[in-house]
């Protein structure tokens, strides 16, 4: 699978992250997440070991998880203080959804490093993409390392002086970041400055067309990978529409579904189907669905 046009992993990330932001429920999203980890097992890809790296923005996440919980209010009343309706259902099902969603954005972004930067630049120009769209692209890629480093470096410089980051207090961490951030960014844009002038120099754009030494071509594993991708985005995309009208599996409200008096993790609630001899049932109705 690693041999696959950069075009092709372009449109798969492409998919998989429309279909993350139209799906709207945690058991699509759940789905659609371990289809993202089957992916990049057959790329050969360590998703635990590159989450395993990130692991300190873990609290970040967790905080904006509960956020979500307690703005998202309505459905029925998990934990409450005071009267104050602090987790709810609909909530729960919100912060489900936006974890979902970040993590299939961020393991998608993660088949960009099966190819080289030069590849996604070939690829973007054979797309009919402008060529300084696709160097920008490729600058980015070669300047994120560089900006990581300088980061890094920044680190080292302020623990060699005797800085202790874990007794610094909050107040003061504000303080201590932007003295941080001012050397770091100057850094960057003193970077970025001598690569302009280096392209000037290099006489950048001077010609209209380019040419290139290799041209990619697509194989028959390409064509069946973007049909099978492309299909099924079209097709979820059309349930998902229809879904808008007549509320089914991919609507929120329809999954997770809690009875009064019953557990969270015991509470199972099937899709309302609807169909022109039914009609939804009042609230003490069990079976859900009852005959004109």
């Amino acid at each position: 699978m690693n041999k696959l046009d950069p075009r092709t992993k372009i449109v798969i990330i492409l998919c998989l992250s429309t279909l993350a932001v139209v799906l709207n429920s945690p058991i699509p999203l759940l789905v659609l997440f371990v289809l993202t980890l089957v992916i990049l097992s057959t790329f050969r890809i360590n998703f635990i070991g590159i989450m395993f790296k990130f692991k300190k923005l873990l609290p970040l996440l967790l905080v904006m998880l509960i956020v979500q919980s307690v703005f998202a209010a309505g459905g029925e009343t998990l934990l409450a203080y005071k009267g104050i309706n602090i987790l709810t259902s609909n909530g729960f099902n919100a912060a489900l959804c936006i974890l979902f969603r970040m993590l299939i954005l961020f393991s998608s972004a993660m088949l960009i490093m099966t190819s080289s930067s030069k590849d996604y630049v070939l690829a973007l120009v054979q797309l009919k993409i402008p060529y300084e769209i696709a160097f920008m692209v490729m600058v980015a890629f070669r300047f994120l390392p560089v900006f990581l480093e300088e980061i890094k470096d920044t680190l080292i410089a302020v623990q060699l002086r005797g800085v202790d980051l874990k007794r610094i207090a909050w107040g003061n961490k504000v303080k201590f970041y932007t003295h941080f951030f001012t050397p770091l960014l100057w850094s960057v844009m003193l970077k970025a400055r001598q690569l302009a002038i280096t392209m000037e120099a290099r006489a950048f754009r001077v010609y209209r067309r380019r040419t290139y030494l290799r041209v990619l071509r697509y194989s028959v594993l390409d064509y069946y990978v973007m049909a099978f991708f492309l299909l099924t985005t079209i097709m979820v995309l059309f349930y998902v529409s229809l879904d808008k009208f007549s509320p089914g599996i991919f609507s929120m409200t329809d999954h997770f579904q809690l009875s009064p008096g019953k557990p969270l993790l015991t509470t199972v609630a099937l899709p309302v189907l609807h169909c022109q001899k039914y009609k939804k049932c009042p609230d003490s109705c069990s079976s859900g669905l009852i005959k004109e």
